[in-house]
């Protein structure tokens, strides 16, 4: 079985992998950036859907609009990074109708040139130049809607980096190669399931062990192309992934045995016992398929997403040489975002990315 399972885990790495190398190595748009003179926030996985019981975004439409306003106001440029629209569920202009005034925020962006749109799995009908022109364009007359971009980072004119920025579907079975199946089980069979007892999500959110494989995937990747080094940005798990270098990681269960064993030899108190007893059931025991708490190299990051069951949203920015990642709203539901991790410098990421070995 454990033989098995590691087979499988290979083979899905290895179709994520050549999913994303051929975004990646593909006619990608290149830009420079630098977050001083140009902020950008990033949000991804908002599955508009036609404001019903399998509506995922309906619940965060508030978090989204308060978070719009701030950076419209803060000068930022907004990065939508796939799956925006829910099309495996609805029509495109179902949702388009249904979220006109989101829209019509996301339309300030636009208007001043600071939009950035992707298409994921989940909305991969813009991907053809024809649905946007029917769709989009008459409320977006300057959007372009992409797979991946990579962006050179500068800093005082000085390159610091690449970041890699995609949905992060690429090279799963379900999403990419048999998506328009997949497309057709959550249209007719999952659909009426969610709104008749309107049960709103979305995979690969509501299977926490795909999460974790994929996302494991994902990072190995952007670890594995040293000869670009770059680091990802990606959404689609509707987990938030960031590395921050002051947690402390779990000890080793071999570790903690030979500590229980010791302390057991020199004759430790009950209290003493049972609190590393306790750590060694914990860190021996696998977790419910979730990832670690951190990627060791931060050569990966994911916003999480914008349909959260509890209404928040979370996402990403990249601004005075940082990248932070957010949520909004605030604990106290205030129109305020709340930081969910230190910030990491830009230039710090990068150097820990090219020191390290896959």
């Amino acid at each position: 079985m454990a033989e098995r399972n590691a087979e499988q885990q290979r083979k899905y790495r290895q179709q994520v992998k050549d999913g994303l190398d051929a975004a990646f190595d593909g006619d990608t748009a290149e830009r420079e950036f630098a977050s001083e003179r140009d902020p950008l926030v990033i949000f991804s996985d908002h599955h508009r859907g036609a404001r019903d019981g399998a509506d995922d975004f309906w619940r965060c439409e508030r978090s989204y609009h308060a978070a719009l306003g701030y950076y419209l106001e803060q000068g930022y440029r907004l990065v939508l990074l796939g799956d925006v629209e829910e099309l495996w569920e609805n029509k495109p202009e179902q949702p388009i109708r249904a979220y006109r005034s989101t829209l019509e925020l996301e339309r300030e962006f636009d208007v001043q040139g600071r939009l950035e749109r992707f298409w994921g799995n989940h909305d991969d009908a813009w991907r053809h130049e024809s649905e946007v022109e029917k769709h989009l364009r008459p409320r977006f007359p300057k959007l372009i809607v992409r797979e991946a971009l990579k962006l050179r980072v500068t800093e005082g004119g000085q390159r610091v980096g690449l970041i890699f920025l995609v949905h992060g579907h690429q090279g799963t079975l379900d999403s990419d190669r048999l998506s328009v199946f997949s497309r057709l089980a959550v249209r007719y069979v999952w659909r009426p399931i969610q709104r008749r007892f309107k049960m709103a999500s979305t995979t690969p959110a509501r299977d926490f062990q795909l999460r974790a494989l994929h996302d494991d995937a994902m990072f190995r990747w952007a670890l594995g192309r040293r000869d670009a080094k770059p680091v990802l940005i990606a959404g689609h798990t509707h987990r938030p992934v960031f590395s921050t270098p002051e947690s402390t990681p779990e000890r080793l269960p071999d570790a903690v045995a030979d500590a229980l064993r010791q302390l057991r030899a020199q004759g430790g108190t009950r209290d003493q016992l049972a609190d590393l007893r306790a750590e060694l059931e914990l860190v021996r025991t696998p977790p419910f398929g979730e990832p670690p708490k951190e990627m060791p190299v931060p050569c990966y990051f994911n916003t999480g997403c914008c349909s959260f069951g509890d209404g928040d949203v979370t996402g990403l920015e990249l601004a005075d040489g940082e990248i932070r990642l957010v949520r909004w709203v605030n604990d106290e539901y205030e129109p305020r975002k709340k930081q969910l991790a230190e910030p990491r410098k830009l230039r710090e990421v990068f150097a820990e990315v090219d020191a390290a070995t896959p």
